[in-house]
């Protein structure tokens, strides 16, 4: 009996032996690997040339030269072609991979807000914006998605160096960086801003029938801010594999000149846990002003404010998996509508189709827009003035900590009635290229669904629709049943070529036929 339980022991001790070192090795390839991810990822190169600037030089000398000067100029820019096709590549691979840093701080079942981070260039706020994040409590709890529209080793290097959060990077594959001499970037034979149509149409440039409300032509770097807006989103809610078959996610909207408070998540958590006693109609939640209002806590700390969709409460705003489907649902009117701007194209949608949809917001600004650097803010742009500003608004929310992450029930601080209506837009997106460009996804499905509707009995509809959820995961289902219905109906085929006419589904990604829009 002793010698059995002798043997029991040491059986025991090789087992518990033979685990450890499994598991020692499995964290060891792990850390080896996300070493090895960090490295590759960090050490990419950069672009040798960035035109953005030669461009809007070369557009403001056009207003000045003659008709035939124009014509007979050499608009040929010094770009080095090698690395812009290894930068797409890179793009194309990146977004397909989907790698995620710390992938073991993540969890399907208790990971549930997405920070979505929209980052251009700026490093100064970049390196602030991941220092302040380590301060929020429960931040190790969701996933953070960069999404960029520049590639730098130097922003690759802040990023992959994140430790204390699941990451993911992903790149918008249409930038100027990529595109940088044709649409959807700056092509050399687009019309200058300021040109008037006039004139525009006499020296013939490319966009001359296409100025906006106020006679300006389209600007890359503007339009890029919208398009990247809608891609992201797009891509984020049906394209990232980790995230699919998830319709509980939260999505809040961030950039890298934000701050957000220790309490932010807490907050945030608190206002959805009381939304059905508070405002059960509120399509949406967000946690900042884009007036310096808000800077207290004294009486608001606990309090939330109520109003139909204001664009001055857009900042740190959150959009459910529901909402984003309502928004798809119109798409066209998003992507038609002459308004630059993002947030102000949804609150034309949110006046014209969703009733004038309410919103919830924390009284007391939960997140601070910082950047004196941007595309609305460039005079007096100083990184030494952000950093202090960093520094002061890190100091008001320790001096203001006592009413930080309230324990108490949440009270309505006002409920605004009012209705403003939407009078009108601020112009800048009127040229149908990128019109077209931006709906390409949900017009497709939307149409193809509608023209093969009649043609199908519910099972068949419902088999169908359930394959064209799965368009950007995977295309071979539905080619299959394409080519078998079309065996049996001859009226088949025009549903496949509105299928394909304006975008090619492959491997979970959209490829946008770019040279068709020009």
């Amino acid at each position: 009996m002793f010698r059995f339980s002798h043997y029991r022991c040491i059986i025991f001790r090789y087992i518990i032996l033979c685990l450890f070192i499994i598991t020692a090795m499995k964290l060891t390839i792990e850390v080896y690997y996300n070493l090895q991810k960090r490295s590759i990822d960090s050490n990419s190169l950069t672009l040798l040339f960035d035109d953005s600037q030669l461009n809007k030089e070369r557009q403001q000398n056009l207003l000045n030269l003659t008709t035939s000067q124009i014509q007979s100029i050499n608009t040929t820019l010094t770009i080095n072609r090698t690395a812009i096709e290894y930068y797409r590549q890179y793009v194309q691979r990146k977004n397909h991979e989907q790698f995620m840093y710390n992938n073991y701080l993540f969890s399907s079942k208790t990971t549930r807000y997405i920070l979505l981070v929209q980052v251009h260039k700026r490093i100064v706020y970049l390196k602030k914006f991941i220092e302040m994040l380590q301060a929020v409590q429960t931040i190790n709890q969701t996933l953070i998605i960069f999404s960029h529209d520049f590639i730098d080793p130097e922003l690759n290097i802040l990023v992959t160096n994140i430790k204390f959060v699941p990451v993911i990077q992903i790149f918008y594959p249409f930038s100027q960086q990529l595109y940088p001499d044709e649409f959807p970037g700056p092509d050399p034979n687009d019309c200058p801003r300021d040109i008037g149509k006039d004139r525009a149409l006499a020296i013939r440039c490319k966009n001359a029938l296409y100025p906006d409300q106020y006679g300006h032509y389209r600007e890359a770097s503007i339009t890029q801010i919208k398009h990247h807006w809608w891609w992201k989103l797009n891509f984020v809610f049906k394209s990232i594999k980790i995230l699919q078959s998830r319709s509980d996610l939260l999505v809040l909207l961030l950039e890298e000149d934000f701050y957000l408070s220790p309490d932010a998540l807490f907050f945030l958590k608190k206002m959805e846990d009381e939304k059905e006693r508070l405002c059960p109609e509120c399509v949406s939640y967000t946690l900042g002003h884009q007036e310096n209002a808000g800077r207290e806590f004294n009486n608001v700390g606990s309090k939330v404010s109520i109003a139909y969709w204001p664009a001055r409460h857009s900042l740190s705003m959150t959009i459910s998996y529901s909402l984003w489907l309502s928004i798809l649902q119109y798409a066209e009117e998003f992507c038609n509508v002459d308004e630059y701007n993002w947030d102000w194209s949804l609150i034309y949608l949110a006046q014209k189709r969703f009733n004038y949809s309410r919103v919830m917001w924390s009284s007391a600004a939960r997140v601070i827009h910082l950047g004196s650097c941007g595309t609305h803010h460039k005079k007096g742009c100083s990184n030494q003035l952000d950093i202090a500003q960093w520094k002061e608004t890190d100091k008001f929310y320790q001096l203001n900590h006592k009413y930080l992450f309230p324990t108490t029930s949440l009270t309505v601080h006002a409920k605004y009635e009012a209705r403003h209506p939407f009078e009108q837009t601020y112009g800048g997106w009127s040229d149908v290229r990128d019109r077209q460009l931006l709906p390409t996804l949900a017009k497709t499905a939307r149409k193809y669904l509608k023209t093969v509707a009649p043609l199908l009995n519910n099972d068949e509809f419902n088999e169908t629709k359930k394959i064209v959820e799965q368009f950007q995961q995977e295309s071979e289902p539905l080619q299959e049943l394409l080519l078998k219905r079309a065996q049996t109906e001859e009226n088949w085929y025009p549903a496949m070529s509105t299928l394909t006419s304006t975008s090619t589904f492959e491997n979970g990604r959209v490829k946008t036929e770019i040279s068709r829009l020009k």
